[in-house]
């Protein structure tokens, strides 16, 4: 920690404080700004030299401006810091730095007392490619270019037997591990995007036993993984397309997140020692399951109703929100302490509005629910349809249009068939008392949706609607959302 320095006469109230107390502040700025306070007066003039913390992050990444800019100010913050400066916190978001210095950075970081790493790297458009065979743009896949192999820059193998280290994430790199893996405190992991051309990855996991939170991102070479942590709580995958089974041997584990296509069938995709422990489960699948039958859906049905004590539960599914309605209305059925249900999707037609309210027949005891409507997809050269009974409240068939008004699979109208108006809904008159909607456009089904919702929830205490970016509050969209209530005590925000 730097010295303390002469008190100013005319700083006011905040250069009063003392240099531990004006290094906390300064601890929450990017460092470039912490920097910036040295010209504030004489007070100021050091204070940030002993500020434990480097944050840089590249805001226009891409240019050789930017690149020679962001190389300076990295080099400068750290060699500023004062002789007695612990350097706690390293994060740094720069686009191809030279090796010889990031090298010289981390390492003078490492032996610096560090407990939070964050390094991410970027090199041009290719660090931007979304590693999923699901994804919009053409050719995607689920593992890294061919012109990328070899690119990224390899890890620096001290990072990896810092006894300080208690978070570390890394984000575009290869994975280069010495003979032994060593961090006994590290308390969170995040790796995404990782090259692991000798297949090291497990070798991390396993030197990490006080490991409580584990997310990986995009890394194409986990095929089979173990975490043997006993202290492990949370653990998401995503879109690691290539894995075929997870074992979390922690008995504590009360978070999961799951991104990615559906499981193999018939295979225990997900083993835990603790099902019963589980309190909050995020599943979010890549592909479509219009042409799926219910034994693709089992592992993930299986995964939900073996977590008994769930809390908290969110869907993403494709081509729609609450798709396949039916499989998961009967998982949802023996799941009483679930209080809170969140879902993603997009709403093409009125079935995909039915299939929500359908979803929420057996959440009897459900105090908030989430929706996150997404725009419609670009249309097929080749869809498929379905042919179900439009009366069926518990239907799949989520795309099949209800009458002419739909173009591009995309249906444009708010009225709300008979089927809707006569489905009853328990939650929604006995416990549900928040609904949150997010990216709301006023669309004419996001409308029908809202509609049923308000006309339905009477024991509804908020209804909060996020406008979609680039719309703003409109007295009409509020007025017309008050319009449905059924509870006229129910408070409508609309932000």
């Amino acid at each position: 920690m730097a010295p303390s320095h002469r008190k100013g006469g005319r700083g006011g109230r905040l250069s009063a404080l003392p240099d531990n107390a004006l290094e906390r502040v300064l601890s929450h700025l990017a460092s470039k700004e912490a920097v910036r306070s040295s010209a504030l007066s004489r007070r100021w003039r050091r204070v940030h030299e002993g500020v434990p913390v480097i944050d840089l992050v590249d805001p226009k990444p891409g240019s050789a401006a930017s690149e020679s800019a962001s190389t300076t100010r990295c080099h400068g913050a750290i060699v500023s810091k004062g002789a007695d400066t612990s350097i706690c916190t390293f994060r740094l978001n720069a686009f191809h730095p030279p090796y010889y210095l990031l090298d010289q950075w981390i390492t003078i970081v490492a032996t610096s007392g560090v407990e939070v790493l964050d390094v991410k790297l970027l090199y041009n458009e290719s660090s931007k490619h979304t590693l999923c065979p699901y994804g919009l743009s053409r050719g995607a896949s689920a593992d890294f270019l061919k012109s990328d192999m070899n690119r990224y820059i390899r890890t620096h193998r001290h990072i990896f037997g810092c006894p300080t280290l208690r978070r570390l994430q890394l984000t575009n790199w290869t994975l280069d591990l010495p003979a032994s893996v060593d961090m006994a405190l590290l308390d969170t992991l995040c790796l995404a995007r990782i090259m692991d051309p000798n297949g090291e990855l497990q070798q991390l996991i396993s030197g990490c036993p006080s490991l409580a939170h584990l997310t990986l991102e995009e890394c194409p070479s986990i095929e089979d993984i173990a975490v043997t942590s006993p202290r492990l709580r949370s653990f998401a995958m995503i879109c690691c397309h290539n894995a075929s089974s997870v074992e979390l041997h922690s008995s504590y584990v009360q978070s999961l997140h799951y991104k990615g296509s559906l499981p193999p069938r018939n295979s225990p995709f997900f083993v835990v020692s603790n099902h019963a422990g589980i309190k909050a489960l995020r599943i979010e699948i890549c592909e479509k399951l219009s042409s799926k039958v219910p034994e693709d859906i089992a592992p993930v049905t299986r995964l939900i109703s073996q977590s008994k004590k769930l809390a908290y539960l969110h869907l993403s599914l494709r081509p729609s929100m609450a798709y396949y309605s039916s499989s998961f209305t009967s998982v949802l059925r023996g799941l009483d302490s679930l209080t809170h249900l969140s879902l993603q999707g997009c709403l093409p037609t009125d079935h995909a509005v039915r299939s929500v309210s359908a979803l929420l027949v057996n959440t009897k005891y459900l105090e908030e629910l989430s929706l996150f409507p997404l725009g419609p997809e670009p249309p097929k050269k080749k869809e498929q349809t379905w042919e179900m009974d439009d009366e069926d409240i518990t239907s799949d068939s989520d795309t099949e249009p209800e009458d002419s008004s739909v173009a591009h699979g995309v249906e444009y109208t708010s009225r709300m068939p008979e089927s809707l108006w006569r489905a009853y809904v328990g939650c929604l008159e006995y416990n549900l008392k928040r609904i949150n909607i997010a990216n709301y456009e006023g669309r004419p089904l996001q409308k029908m949706l809202a509609r049923f919702l308000l006309s339905r929830a009477a024991a509804l205490e908020e209804f909060s609607v996020t406008l979609a970016a680039g719309l703003y509050p409109h007295k009409e969209t509020t007025k017309e959302l008050t319009s449905w209530r059924w509870n006229r005590h129910t408070r409508v925000n609309c932000n």
